[in-house]
């Protein structure tokens, strides 16, 4: 596995006229998939204090659900960033199949929640917290899709009311940040409200050719809309992160890693 690289993203927020905030700064972690940089993840830890962030975001997929689940670097990288921030964590597919089929994977999910939860770790199962980053309201909403939406060869439909009924609407006052694993719903997700989408789930594509972006997602569907990098749909924005690690099929072609800083204004 190459090492990572540190992409930035500048958000000006929607609701406020550019200056009157302080900046502040936010790291998105994805698809990590138990992979560790260097003993105890210590150069993605550095990287991430280097960054200065004023919280973290996980868009899913930090375990993999193999046949012998492996999540025990997932969970030593969580102890240690709760010690510095606040961390917001929303599922992906991977630790929704440890949940679902507990026949499977017996006890593991609820063992790795447990032991996360246990840090501090705010963890959002179709839910949201509200809180304010420098006179800032911001709702960070978590968004757990079921695993019927990560079919193979497969595209399920997903309808603003179908949002709704899992999540609700994002009528607290406030910037609303969307933590989604799935990037692949980005108009219904900009629809029902999103002024900031947060995912990953597609590895940037895993081949990148030029001009033509990502060959392939894990739905394998060929040149995914949404790959890697930042979409815009109307006044609501996305940034996918191309995750952190691999897990199944262990390709990454013109496609590094990356962990996503996030500059706000």
């Amino acid at each position: 596995m190459p090492d990572f690289k540190v992409t930035r993203y500048r958000i000006r927020t929607a609701k406020e006229q550019p200056g009157s905030l302080p900046a502040f700064s936010a790291v998105l972690l994805a698809d990590l998939h138990n992979l560790s940089y260097g003993e105890g993840n210590r150069r993605l830890l550095q990287e991430i204090r280097n960054a200065n962030p004023e919280l973290v975001f996980v868009a899913g997929d930090m375990v993999t659900s193999t046949k012998e689940p492996q999540m025990e670097v997932a969970v030593s990288l969580m102890n240690e960033l709760t010690r510095q921030y606040p961390v917001y964590y929303v599922n992906g597919n991977h630790e929704s199949r440890l949940k679902q089929y507990p026949d499977k994977y017996g006890e593991q999910y609820e063992q790795y929640l447990s032991a996360i939860r246990s840090f501090g770790v705010h963890f959002l199962e179709n839910t949201a917290e509200h809180l304010v980053i420098h006179r800032m309201p911001v709702n960070v909403w978590g968004l757990e899709l079921p695993l019927e939406y990560y079919r193979r060869f497969h595209k399920e439909e997903l309808t603003v009311s179908q949002m709704e009924a899992l999540l609700g609407k994002p009528d607290m006052p406030g910037y609303q940040i969307l933590l989604a694993h799935h990037p692949i719903y980005f108009d219904t997700y900009a629809a029902w409200g999103a002024d900031l989408t947060l995912s990953g789930h597609l590895h940037g594509g895993m081949v990148r050719l030029p001009l033509l972006g990502g060959v392939v997602s894990p739905q394998f569907t060929l040149f995914p809309r949404y790959d890697r990098g930042l979409y815009t749909q109307g006044e609501s924005k996305m940034i996918v992160s191309a995750g952190l690690g691999s897990h199944s099929i262990p390709l990454r072609v013109n496609n590094p890693p990356e962990l996503v800083v996030i500059d706000f204004s």
